[in-house]
C-alpha cells in the first residue's frame, strides 16, 4: 500500500520553516557546556540519595517525601521517600534547593522543553523492604489520598 500526504503551498511553507526553526534551537545548545551542569545535577543528585540513605523507619509519621530537580514547565522531575529517624530536614533541604537550582540553570541553558504534565505527590508509607523485611520510607503507588 502507497501512501502520500498532500500538503498545499502555503502548509508545506509553514511545516519546513516549523523544522528549520527546531534545526536552529537544537543546533544553539552549547555541547560544551552540557557535560558541565549535568555532572554537577548527578553530583547534587547523589548527595541527596547519600543524606537520605536507607530512609529506615519505626513508624508512619517518620516517613516524608520530597521533590527533587525542576521540570522546564516547573515542579519537580521526581520523586524520594526520606524518614526524619536518619535525615536531617534542614540539610536535605539546602540540597533539593541546590538541586533545583542547578536543574533550572540546565534546563535554560540546554533549551529543554517539558510536557509540562504534573505528576500527582506520591503517597509515602513505612513498610519492610521486599529483599530483607527493614522497615523503611518507600514511595507508594498513588496521589495524596491513595491508600497504598
Amino acid at each position: 500500500m502507497n501512501f502520500s500526504i498532500r500538503f498545499p503551498a502555503g502548509r508545506r511553507t509553514l511545516v519546513a520553516a516549523a523544522f528549520l526553526v527546531v534545526a536552529g534551537h537544537a543546533a544553539a545548545v552549547d555541547p560544551a557546556a552540557a557535560p558541565a551542569s549535568a555532572a554537577t545535577t548527578a553530583s547534587l543528585h547523589a548527595r541527596i540519595v547519600a543524606l537520605i540513605g536507607e530512609a529506615a523507619c519505626d513508624s508512619q509519621d517518620q516517613c516524608h517525601r520530597v521533590g527533587i530537580g525542576a521540570k522546564p514547565c516547573g515542579g519537580p522531575e521526581g520523586w524520594l521517600a526520606w524518614s526524619d529517624k536518619v535525615t536531617d530536614p534542614q540539610a536535605l533541604q539546602r540540597e533539593v534547593q541546590a538541586l533545583a537550582q542547578a536543574s533550572i540553570a540546565e534546563n535554560k541553558r540546554s533549551g529543554l522543553a517539558s510536557d509540562c504534565m504534573m505528576r500527582p505527590e506520591p503517597t509515602v508509607v513505612c513498610r519492610p523492604r521486599a529483599g530483607d523485611g527493614k522497615k523503611t520510607c518507600q514511595l507508594g503507588q498513588g496521589g495524596v489520598n491513595s491508600a497504598v
